[in-house]
């Protein structure tokens, strides 16, 4: 499994900085004005102004796989080819981002340092921690472009080779108009949704050599043009400006619409390549239906019904055959998404008014590769999708229901899976209900999710399930008795989870023959308490609460 990026921080000694978000490909870059170790000073916005791609190496002295990447010469190569001494078309720097690390482990002689950086590298070094803060630095190594607009993102661990076809994509002002739209509309949309219109903002940029005075920008449904805005004002080469189409309206479901400049200052464009960009918006359903359970049976992704929220690179969720009961899963490709992308699925509305308490379940199996910090989170949303509110959050080890692995992750037994549950009686009041499964992508390893279901309960009973079952006594004190009935044969599961989410209790059997099923549970070595019994199977699966005494 080919990886990019390794997750260190917080794994040195020393190393105490929390995490937090890093800067969103898309962003205006930060300025840096800072002095090298040779004493030369630089300022990014200057060399940007020349018209300059600049890369940034964001490493630590103690870091082994920034060292690897250092020996492999591949950014070093790039700087000499393209750099002051080759092209001049970029900049290049390494940035030590450690505060905690000192000039002597930069020569290689100090106690935090896996060998000498300066001797051999021909870019400027900066010893700043100041600007790893500023970029909101998660791990080590970094690598970012910044493109003479100012637009930053991150590229990662690239060959010389890639580093050149990555830096092609920037816009260089060589015609004398040229006006843009700049590749930042994941980073000013996000994955925008809602039950009605919503706003769509884009940024204008001028990448022509003179100032860029008038534009037409049009607002375009395929080939339909759904709004124009003649926009004037003064921009100089690689300016920009933050503007917005408001009040865009979209079908049920997911939508894609894209916003295009032309005629700059009553002109044809000299170039046509960075006229255009797109962003998916969702409109959700503002009337609740039921409660939800998901099985992924079927193969078709999304299942009906559901929403996929791409945040940017094509890998993300995905339908699996490996699935804890046989039928199959949603599979989120860690493997290939690159670090920093956020992807969802999301649940159909569901009306929760009604019902005296609502559970979410889940299963799901994940492993982490070398050590590597996934991220998954459930978010509920009452309002169409405009605000959520996060109640799992899980990264990492934490996340894990396995041992770290080097190869690509399938689970193939129940021991690979883990039960989950979230307690949602704080939103019974509430006819529009979303749940949302995001994802936060650190190029780990893969993770799956099965047997999604929302269990709305009056009383003792559950709720608009395919399968059902009884169950008793209840409460109960050595023995419960649960009674069920299958219309063909198939694969039956039954868990007893404990208030924790934890399955304290499992019965699994492959063949199950049609017709009135009996299965004893035995309590009697269980705490006092409340528990959820789980009956799955290929018709679906229902939940009941279980008293025991």
């Amino acid at each position: 499994m080919k990886k990019t990026l390794l997750l260190l921080i917080l794994l040195a000694a020393g190393m105490t900085r929390p995490l937090q978000a890093q800067i969103a490909p898309g962003a205006i870059a930060p300025n840096i004005v800072a002095t090298d170790i040779n004493g030369n000073n630089w300022n990014l916005y200057d060399l940007l102004d020349q018209g300059k791609t600049v890369f940034l190496d964001v490493f630590a002295t103690w870091c082994g796989p920034c060292w690897s990447y250092h020996n492999s010469g591949a950014l070093d190569d790039f700087y000499n080819q393209y750099g002051p001494d080759g092209t001049n078309e970029i900049m290049a720097f390494m940035i030590e981002g450690d505060g905690s690390t000192t000039m002597a482990d930069l020569q290689g002689t100090g106690g935090n340092t896996v060998g000498n950086w300066i001797t051999g590298t021909p870019m400027p070094i900066i010893d700043n921690s100041g600007i790893a803060s500023d970029y909101q630095i998660r791990y080590f190594p970094t690598i970012f472009m910044i493109c003479p607009d100012r637009i930053v993102r991150e590229v990662g661990q690239l060959s010389t080779v890639d580093l050149e076809a990555v830096r092609a994509e920037c816009s260089i002002a060589t015609q004398v108009n040229d006006a843009g739209i700049t590749n930042s509309m994941m980073y000013l949309n996000g994955t925008p949704a809602g039950c009605g219109n919503l706003n769509i903002n884009y940024r204008l940029c001028n990448y022509g050599t003179d100032a860029l005075t008038s534009a037409t920008i049009t607002l375009r449904d395929g080939a339909t043009t759904i709004d124009t805005y003649n926009w004037t004002g003064n921009l100089a080469t690689y300016e920009s400006i933050p503007l917005a189409f408001n009040g865009v309206n979209g079908v049920m479901g997911a939508n894609t619409i894209s916003v295009v400049v032309s005629d700059p200052n009553g002109q044809s464009d000299g170039n046509t390549t960075n006229d255009e960009r797109s962003v998916q918006f969702t409109i959700f359903n503002s009337v609740g239906g039921p409660a939800v359970s998901e099985t992924f049976a079927s193969a078709s992704f999304p299942p009906s019904g559901w929403s996929e929220l791409n945040g940017g690179d094509v890998a993300g969720w995905e339908y699996s055959t490996a699935g804890l009961n046989g039928a199959g899963s949603a599979k989120m490709n860690f493997v290939y998404s690159p670090a920093g992308d956020f992807d969802a699925i999301v649940m159909p509305t569901m009306d929760m008014t009604g019902y005296d308490n609502a559970v979410l379940t889940f299963d799901i199996a994940a492993a982490r590769y070398g050590t590597s910090n996934d991220n998954l989170k459930v978010k509920v949303s009452y309002n169409c999708g405009l605000t959520w509110t996060t109640l799992y959050n899980k990264t990492g080890a934490a996340l894990a229901t396995v041992g770290s692995q080097t190869s690509i992750f399938t689970p193939t037994n129940a021991n690979q899976w883990r039960a989950e549950s979230i307690n949602l009686n704080n939103y019974l009041t509430r006819p529009a209900l979303l749940v949302k499964f995001e994802a936060f992508s650190n190029q780990g390893n893969n993770l799956y999710l099965d047997n999604i279901n929302m269990s709305l309960t009056t009383g003792l009973n559950i709720v608009n399930r395919a399968l059902d079952f009884s169950l008793s006594p209840n409460p109960a004190r050595s023995l419960a008795m649960v009674n069920f009935s299958l219309a063909k044969q198939q694969a039956v599961q039954l868990s007893v989870l404990d208030a924790q989410g934890r399955i304290v209790y499992a019965f699994d059997e492959t063949s199950v023959l049609p017709g009135d099923h009996q299965l004893f549970v035995p309590v009697s070595g269980l705490a006092e308490g409340i528990y959820l019994v789980r009956l799955q199977g290929e018709d679906g699966q229902q939940l009941r609460r279980l008293v025991v005494e």
